[in-house]
């Protein structure tokens, strides 16, 4: 399957493994979404050559993404591969003082607009008879592996990966292929700034605060966008897989 046939909607591209997957897929990626914080003036490696629609929308709307799906059909005439790789942790608290106000935006963020993607998705990729179409959402290892603080980051990314094994059973009848991803820590260069204030915050090294994130592996290194970029190639594009949540933790024990 050549990627240059497929329209393409890649969510989240302004952050850190989004902006490295347009980087990655340049040419291939026909709509973008960013999080309305960034303008396309932020994404200086991208050939200027290449052409894409780039549009700063907060998903949390759902007569925002309606809005989207029915653009990219008006514009495209289908959707083939839905690659979301929003989510993020807001707040760092135990359970006891976590407000339910953060809470829910830490829901909405990570599981919410998954599904309301998923949903969308699903809708216009029927409508490809026989080729249906891929969907590929980015989970988390938190939602098995647990951390202090982060209760309801875990508890969407396992959501998510429930959303994934149900939409992916459901949407088989249609051919349409539904996996995900579940990095341990990426480095990024957003993430390389937080662990720079952590530094800063704590008085422990930037070395020490790496070594520290990278002791329950097995493999003793960073993880970095371009490496999960295979699997991200292979999931977009199979025919034959789905209903899957793939581990990149370095063989994290």
């Amino acid at each position: 399957m050549e990627l240059s046939d497929k329209i393409v909607l890649l969510t989240g591209a302004s952050g850190g493994i989004g902006k490295s997957l347009l980087e990655h897929l340049n040419g291939n990626v026909k709509v973008l979404v960013g999080s309305g914080r960034k303008n396309l003036h932020d994404f200086t490696r991208i050939k200027e050559s290449e052409k894409f629609n780039y549009m700063p929308m907060d998903l949390i709307s759902e007569d925002n993404i309606k809005f989207l799906f029915s653009y990219i059909v008006e514009e495209y005439g289908k959707l083939d591969i839905l690659i979301n790789t929003i989510g993020g942790s807001l707040l760092s608290r135990p359970i006891e003082e976590y407000p339910i106000e953060e809470y829910d935006k830490v829901l909405d963020i990570n599981l919410k607009i998954a599904f309301m993607l998923t949903k969308e998705s699903i809708k216009f990729m029927k409508r490809n008879v026989h080729s249906g179409g891929n969907i590929l959402h980015f989970v988390s290892s938190s939602s098995k592996d647990v951390a202090d603080n982060k209760a309801p980051y875990g508890i969407a990314k396992a959501g998510l990966e429930a959303l994934i094994k149900y939409s992916a059973y459901e949407a088989a009848k249609y051919n349409i292929k539904v996996n995900g991803i579940s990095p341990t820590y990426v480095f990024t260069e957003r993430h390389e700034k937080e662990i720079e204030v952590q530094s800063r915050r704590t008085g422990k090294s930037i070395s020490e605060i790496e070594e520290t994130m990278m002791s329950g592996q097995l493999l003793k290194r960073k993880l970095y966008p371009e490496d999960i970029f295979p699997l991200v190639k292979l999931l977009i594009q199979t025919e034959v897989i789905t209903g899957k949540v793939y581990d990149c933790t370095l063989g994290k024990t």
